[in-house]
């Protein structure tokens, strides 16, 4: 797959419009020229699906979220083309459950509520070369080695801190995005997902597979068809529950 050296100032051009739901595939692109890049991201989410399966919280990404979404380009979850439909997550911040109770707030968004978030987008690019660099897809002590994990996702890490080198290339967090005033179902499925399962203040290392975010086509020249997407993603407020929901 031919890089792109202009990855990071197209996503910080792309602006709140990138995190849209999919467009529909484009007939005149021939997607075939990037199947070995599909199958390598398939791999790659498989790999950490069974991890979570074989070792719960053991595993770097702890859990996922399942997803009633169809793959696109008629994969089937159980012809093992894909391992699972969902999106996996690592808790990083969790809500002050009793904060929330006092002010009648421990909810979890529906998918007509507004939301306010703030994220950081990682360069898939960039994610995949450390993980091939460090063995992670084939080495599952390697994507068990929290301390190593951390590096690469560059999570408790600042510049000239040791370690800092094993970062991979992602928006830093003085360049954290918000994203609000949109509606939640308007939003990429992986995020959709995630979020009807957060609390205000939780924050989640997310990765969430090609077919639940921007699927074959892709989105424009910004991210390649059948890329998986990771991000850190916090939801900050709900600003409206949604259509006919009382506030509990």
């Amino acid at each position: 797959m031919i890089k792109k050296l202009n990855y990071i100032v197209c996503l910080l051009a792309m602006g709140l419009t990138g995190l849209t739901a999919c467009k529909d595939d484009d007939d005149s692109v021939d997607y075939t020229k990037y199947y070995d890049w599909r199958d390598q991201n398939i791999a790659l989410s498989n790999a950490f699906f069974a991890d979570i399966d074989k070792l719960g919280d053991a595993a770097y990404f702890t859990d996922s979220i399942s997803s009633l979404s169809e793959p696109y380009n008629g994969y089937n979850v159980n012809d093992g083309s894909i391992y699972r439909i969902g999106t996996l997550y690592r808790v990083l911040q969790k809500a002050n459950e009793d904060s929330l109770r006092r002010i009648n707030r421990w909810y979890t968004p529906y998918a007509t509520s507004t939301l306010s978030v703030r994220y950081t987008l990682y360069n898939p690019d960039s994610v995949w070369a450390r993980f091939k660099e460090y063995d992670v897809l084939t080495d599952q002590s390697r994507r068990t080695d929290t301390e190593l994990m951390n590096k690469i996702f560059g999570i408790g890490y600042q510049k000239g801190m040791p370690g800092y080198e094993l970062k991979a290339d992602t928006l830093e967090s003085s360049q954290v995005k918000p994203y609000d005033g949109f509606t939640c179902s308007n939003v990429i499925k992986g995020w959709q997902d995630c979020l009807q399962h957060m609390h205000i203040g939780d924050s989640w290392l997310i990765m969430i597979p090609w077919y639940l975010a921007y699927g074959q086509a892709g989105s424009g020249s910004n991210i390649d068809p059948y890329t998986n997407l990771y991000f850190r993603l916090q939801l900050v407020d709900i600003t409206y529950l949604g259509d006919n929901i009382e506030e509990k």
